[in-house]
């Protein structure tokens, strides 16, 4: 920075000059201190920051923490006061506390830009500044839960000292798996938007939610799984660095889920954290049975034929001859895939919730079951599509359930009186705070809390 003006009328001036200036005598005391005065306050001016802060005076601010890609953070850095004139370089430092790795790195530059930022890689253990490491720290494994942690950046110039620091959250990638005929509907929006407002990240360069779309005309039960599978092998951890990832199952997409699961396509045994079900036909729908007899020349007539509709007919005994009749399982109403998938145990570690929808009382309002003589129809509690029961896995009609879905690990969440195909709307608040629940419970350490792991206490 250039003087002021009026200093600049003193400079280039000898010091014998300068002491001419100031008189002997009353008078020319008065004048000297005049003279004085406004120099120093012009040397002081001299002092001052473009910023307006004194030189003096260093602050620094941290002006966001954005993953750039899953496995690397960027951290935006503002620093302020710094003197260039000061003797000394400032150095800025970044560190955080990530469970037990502490990554650090430090800057050390003449002239410090006003604006810049730092790179945490977690797999490669670096912290840097554009291409040049300025840190290493232990690698960081792909994380297996949501992730809470601080981040600190420091400035030190000499004695002067300025600190930064924000708590980050790092969610698990959440695969939404729609059901039937999501084809025709595509994205919802309304639905990934409440997400967004929870801190998800959707169609960025590291997105935490994915929708997973399908074409459900032309998939039954084990191939749709097996397209799931190879879009979260293809795109969900190609993207995200996770260990683990969460799944929101919706109707026919939950069973698509749970065959990944219980069968261990992929090590989903393992790949998955929380399995959220959301008003899935674990036990089949009488619909879909009813549905087989539809005309084909009807508008969406090939959804009710379709292979997924077909792995949707019922696996608990939904069929009489007359209303005094036992229940029993009519002849062509065989479901195979189904059944497997119902005699298969959840592996230990993946955490489970149903949510349903059922009317208040007893109010019936699903199809339970058929009675051939009369074409009668037997309505119990439900969402309209799916019975209460089906979506537990609770025994129907003298059937054995679905054993999985019957432990204590496994919890039930019921909506209340609202349709299935707004089950979502009506349940995304309460889906998203299963999703977000151990990262509300995660203390975040204070850097008193985490061990120096470096060698010596200094590397950098």
């Amino acid at each position: 920075m250039s003087p002021p003006p009026g200093l600049r009328k003193l400079e280039g001036r000898t010091s014998r000059e300068i002491r001419c200036a100031f008189s002997r005598g009353k008078e020319g005391k008065m004048r000297n201190k005049i003279i004085a005065t406004i120099v120093v306050a012009l040397l002081a001016a001299t002092a001052v920051s473009a910023t307006g802060q004194p030189a003096q005076v260093p602050s620094v601010s941290i002006l966001g923490v954005e993953p750039v890609e899953g496995h690397i953070l960027r951290v935006g850095i503002a620093t302020a006061g710094l003197d260039p004139q000061g003797g000394e370089s400032p150095d800025v430092t970044l560190e955080a506390w990530l469970g037990d790795a502490r990554a650090r790195g430090s800057l050390l530059l003449k002239y410090l830009p006003s604006r810049f930022s730092m790179d945490i890689d977690f797999p490669a253990g670096a912290v840097r500044v554009g291409v040049v490491k300025v840190g290493e720290f232990a690698p960081v494994r792909p994380f297996t839960d949501n992730m809470r942690f601080p981040v600190q950046v420091t400035v030190r110039q000499g004695s002067r000292v300025a600190t930064a620091r924000r708590i980050v959250t790092m969610l698990l990638p959440t695969v939404i798996v729609p059901g039937v005929a999501n084809e025709l509907s595509g994205e919802d929006q309304d639905w990934l938007a409440t997400f967004m407002q929870h801190g998800y990240r959707g169609n960025e360069r590291a997105p935490t939610v994915f929708w997973f779309g399908y074409p459900s005309h032309q998939v039954g039960l084990e191939e749709g799984a097996h397209l799931l599978a190879e879009y979260v092998r293809r795109v969900v951890l190609r993207r995200a660095y996770a260990g683990k990832i969460n799944i929101v199952g919706y109707s026919f997409g939950g069973l698509l889920a749970r065959w990944n699961v219980q069968f261990d396509v992929d090590g989903w045994g393992t790949l998955v954290n929380r399995l959220i079900l959301v008003g899935v036909p674990n036990e089949g729908s009488v619909l879909a049975y009813a549905y087989r007899n539809v005309p084909t020349f009807l508008p969406f007539a090939y959804f009710a034929h379709a292979p997924a509709t077909r792995a949707l007919i019922p696996t608990f005994p939904f069929w009489r001859a007359a209303p005094t009749e036992p229940w029993s399982m009519p002849p062509d109403a065989d479901n195979p895939a189904l059944a497997q998938l119902n005699a298969r145990p959840i592996p230990r570690g993946v955490r489970v919730w149903v949510f349903y929808g059922g009317r208040s009382g007893d109010a019936p309002n699903t199809l339970a079951g058929m009675t051939e003589g009369a074409q009668s129809r037997d309505l119990a509690s439900g969402d309209g599509v799916v019975l209460a029961d089906s979506a537990q896995g609770l025994p129907i009609h003298g059937g054995g359930g679905v054993a999985a879905l019957l432990t204590p690990d496994v919890t039930r969440v019921n909506l209340g009186p609202v349709g299935h195909s707004d089950l979502l709307a009506a349940g995304a608040e309460r889906v998203i705070a299963v999703l977000l629940d151990r990262v509300l419970e995660i203390p975040v350490p204070t850097p008193e809390q985490v061990p120096d792991t470096r060698e010596n206490g200094n590397n950098r």
